[in-house]
């Protein structure tokens, strides 16, 4: 058997699992996998409730819209162009998230899928008359599917206005004759259907539009793109690329494809108008085009995969779009849940995905990109050529010599100043000696792109049209990584799941009392099978927990700060924490667990006595709060350089409990500028008003010092403040506008 053919079984094989396996190896997330869906209450209902059963319609929806896409493009193109879109599909988080949890799209996404396909079927595919009926009604079941599931608007007009388009302006032949009035005629009558439903602007959910008028600001027209741009990722990254090919009249292009580019192209260019309206209006809704998206990028992927010339404009477009991607990803990392249109939804600061981001973004863009630059049956390299080519640059003129001679010694300058800094101790700011040492290698990197890119070039060339299948590979880890890290991550902050499993393994089958405190007990009984005592009130709480004996309470993160003040003023200590993996919910118990610290943040930041300051201060506010003094953490030891983080610990002792709505400020001033660290005390998880007299808190803040602080000594002031009032500095080293002057910081 061909190396292609299991290769092309294989990325089918790897885009199939990505979207099934490990489906019930985290709990439902709560409570957005609590509400209705398509599907599950009849899941519920043949399966039982359990996490698979619930995900069940996402999945099957999401694999029926991979068959679809490898389907259809192995009819109009090859097989090669069906598995490319199938694995385009299944790197994506807008379909893997979409695909693997109870409140995905993906059943939405597979009726317009079908309505899609069944359209161009029966448009452009010439088949039996026995077989012409049968895509009939599967056409009129999938268009009555997608319109339920999904309303006339985001479900079938899309794909039908663009067959019907098609029909209108192409000069090619239609497979039967009824597609030629029947596709414009039904577009038409759903199109002055929706407008209707626009126009009446009425409340109730309209199966017209699926939704009703909810008010408020509509977002800007590129609100879909940046939903498909974020959500599409990383082919995103080549699907401008695509779409041009898609829309430019390629030399060879056989008709049946260019139908069907055309087509695709006019489908995910409705797909947007009609998101964009209902975004308008009626809400956040879900990007259902998504096979479109992925048979225009199968299609161009296809097309380049035996490319003879190296493409590097399109590599360079697919590296620079990449990175716009890593970044966007790092600085918003709710990025990938967007898609699912539910703006309560976002990644918690305990969980910092973008690294895992970067790695599989970077490894998808780079692997496209040396596939875009490899021609296929290139000569062996050599050191010699390279030498070649450049004594060629040297010998094209004046112009082209100054040009060589600026580059050289630029290069010669910039190794001279890097091998300086490393060997002086120079007397420059730390930036300038950091940046100085980095660009002392630029030279070298240089010179192994020259003579190792051709290399690569080459062994990724020899590999002929299947060097595809890196490109695929590549983008499917950024599936799998969405699938199997991102979701299951997210399923710990998400799901109560592991918090009960944990009370499973402490209690080892004891039978000890639970409560669950201001959160759903269903679904402690549903993971534990104990009985679970509902408790809404702090003083139950408290009483439960001294009620004898070991006891465990699940409670909401955020109201840990109130349970351990009270729980503290009536035993001496906090409470006891055993699993603060969630950002949502923690399991505490009334007794320690010997062996097991207090997972409570609040064992660190609210101590009993003051520790010893490195920098100590004795300053009072407003006879409040007294600054006992703080610790401060430098990257270089004494020093911190532009650009670099560092660590401030300050030390309060609680006199009399803060007034309430008060922050602490920071100004870090020098040489005409100011790093401003204001915040709240201990990232505002324990406010100042829940503060006891004679505690001593340790609140931590990081800073990152500005890449335009020069060289100098720095003044450290601290104080609070609310709104433009600030608390009286009683005793210390006040500046005169109630600031205490801490310290120096020293910038180098």
């Amino acid at each position: 058997m061909d190396r292609s053919v299991w290769l092309e079984r294989l990325v089918l094989a790897s885009a199939g699992s990505i979207v099934v396996v490990g489906i019930g190896s985290y709990g439902i997330w709560d409570p957005w996998e609590l509400r209705p869906a398509f599907g599950t209450e009849t899941a519920f209902a043949f399966l039982g409730v359990s996490e698979i059963s619930a995900r069940l319609p996402a999945i099957v929806g999401g694999l029926i819209t991979g068959v679809l896409a490898f389907g259809l493009l192995r009819a109009y193109v090859s097989t090669q162009a069906g598995v490319s879109a199938a694995a385009v599909l299944a790197s994506t988080p807008l379909f893997v998230l979409g695909s693997r949890l109870a409140m995905g799209h993906a059943p939405a996404m597979a009726a317009q899928a079908f309505v899609g396909v069944a359209a161009i079927a029966v448009s452009t595919y010439r088949c039996r008359r026995w077989q012409t009926v049968a895509l009939y009604i599967a056409l009129a079941a999938s268009v009555g599917a997608s319109t339920w599931i999904s309303g006339v608007l985001l479900g079938p007009l899309p794909p039908l206005l663009a067959v019907a388009l098609w029909i209108v302006v192409s000069e090619g032949d239609v497979a039967n004759a009824p597609a030629r009035w029947l596709f414009p005629s039904t577009a038409t009558l759903l199109t002055v259907g929706v407008v209707g439903a626009v126009i009446r602007d009425a409340p109730e959910v309209s199966r017209w539009l699926g939704g009703g008028a909810v008010g408020g600001n509509p977002p800007t027209w590129d609100a879909a793109l940046e939903v498909v741009f974020h959500g599409f990722a990383p082919w995103s990254a080549a699907l401008p690329i695509a779409l041009a090919s898609a829309m430019w009249p390629r030399e060879g292009r056989p008709t049946a494809v260019r139908r069907l580019a055309s087509i695709l192209v006019l489908w995910a260019a409705f797909g947007f108008v009609s998101w964009t309206i209902f975004a308008s209006r009626y809400g956040t809704p879900p990007w259902l085009a998504t096979l479109p998206l992925a048979a225009i990028v199968g299609l161009w992927l296809d097309e380049v995969s035996d490319v003879k010339t190296p493409r590097w404009a399109a590599a360079v477009t697919v590296v620079l779009l990449t990175g716009l991607l890593v970044r966007d990803y790092a600085l918003f990392p709710q990025s990938a849940l967007r898609p699912l249109a539910d703006a309560t939804l976002n990644v918690p600061d305990l969980y910092r995905p973008g690294g895992g981001w970067a790695a599989t973004f970077s490894f998808a863009g780079l692997a496209l990109a040396l596939m875009l630059i490899s021609p296929v049956r290139s000569r062996a390299p050599s050191a010699r050529a390279t030498l070649r080519w450049l004594h060629g640059r040297w010998q094209g003129g004046g112009p082209a010599r100054a040009w060589i001679a600026l580059a050289m010694s630029s290069l010669g300058v910039v190794a001279a100043f890097g091998l300086i800094c490393f060997s002086l101790d120079l007397r420059l700011p730390s930036l300038t000696l950091r940046v100085g040492r980095y660009l002392f290698f630029a030279p070298l990197v240089i010179a192994a792109l020259l003579l190792g890119l051709p290399w690569v070039q080459y062994l990724y060339g020899r590999l002929g049209a299947q060097r595809i299948f890196v490109a695929l590979v590549a983008g499917l880890s950024v599936g799998a990584f969405t699938a199997w890290s991102f979701q299951t991550a997210l399923g710990r902050h998400f799901s109560p799941k592991p918090v009960f499993e944990t009370y499973t393994a402490l209690t080892e089958g004891r039978d000890e009392p639970l409560a669950s405190y201001r959160t759903q007990a269903n679904a402690a009984r549903y993971y534990t099978g104990t009985r679970i005592e509902e408790i809404e009130d702090q003083s139950t709480l408290l009483t439960f927990l001294r009620g004898g004996g070991q006891r465990w309470a699940v409670l909401p993160a955020d109201e840990l700060g109130r349970i351990s003040r009270g729980h503290r003023r009536q035993t001496g200590r906090h409470v006891y924490v055993a699993d603060a993996r969630s950002a949502r919910l923690l399991l505490v118990a009334a007794e320690p667990i010997p062996g097991r610290p207090n997972q409570s943040f609040l064992a660190d930041a609210v101590l009993t006595s003051a520790p010893l300051a490195r920098h100590p201060i004795e300053a009072v506010f407003d006879d409040r709060v007294a600054l006992v003094g703080y610790d401060l953490d430098l990257p270089e030891g004494d020093f911190v350089g532009a650009g670099q983080r560092f660590k401030l610990t300050w030390y309060w002792r609680v006199l009399e409990r803060p007034p309430s709505g008060h922050k602490v400020f920071v100004h870090i001033d020098g040489e005409g500028l100011r790093l401003n660290g204001d915040h709240e005390p201990i990232g505002g998880r324990y406010p100042p008003n829940l503060w006891e007299s004679g505690d001593i808190i340790a609140d931590t803040q990081e800073l990152t010092v500005p890449a335009n602080f020069g060289a100098g000594d720095y003044v450290v002031y601290v104080g609070w403040f609310s709104g433009s009032n600030r608390l009286k500095v009683a005793s210390g080293p006040n500046d005169g506008a109630d600031r205490v002057r801490a310290g120096v910081l020293r910038v180098r």
